[in-house]
């Protein structure tokens, strides 16, 4: 080569772009199980940061605050039943994929506590990924965590 060429020849370019190759064709199932494992973090955290809400709002108000559900949402309400019932903030998960087992009505008193413990699971029904479940007690506290057992 003289002193005076620039740049990369031919062989070089496609050696370059063959390792690109097999490194993206190796990196794209792992980046795949990320995002679905992703959605089921996001979606969990999601729910709970509603359930927390809603138990906030009861005890700021000092009344009863209902959560309902309603074709696959959770809603948020004051008053509800009556003429002025006001929805404040809705859950619905964020991908098609997602499902939330054990999505029941439930009433959070003007103290924060509710009636009957309880337990959602979100999941993708997918096996390479990890589950999660958030948990209420009966005195109103919550929390979430990886679904390791069963319900």
């Amino acid at each position: 080569m003289s002193k005076y060429s620039k740049g990369f020849s031919l062989i070089e370019l496609l050696v370059v772009i063959s390792i690109v190759g097999i490194l993206a064709a190796v990196a794209l199932p792992s980046y795949s199980l990320q995002i679905k494992q992703d959605r089921l973090v996001s979606n969990t955290n999601q729910l709970h940061s509603i359930y927390k809400f809603a138990r906030s709002e009861a005890v700021k108000r000092e009344q009863e605050i209902t959560l309902a559900v309603s074709r696959n949402k959770l809603l948020v309400k004051v008053n509800a039943g009556a003429e002025d019932e006001e929805t404040l903030l809705e859950f619905k998960p964020t991908h098609n994929s997602i499902s939330v087992i054990g999505l029941a009505d439930m009433t959070i008193s003007d103290t924060g506590s509710i009636i009957e413990g309880k337990q959602f699971e979100i999941t993708d029904n997918d096996n390479s990924t990890q589950d999660y479940r958030v948990s209420i007690y009966v005195s109103g506290q919550s929390f979430a965590e990886k679904k390791t057992g069963y319900l």
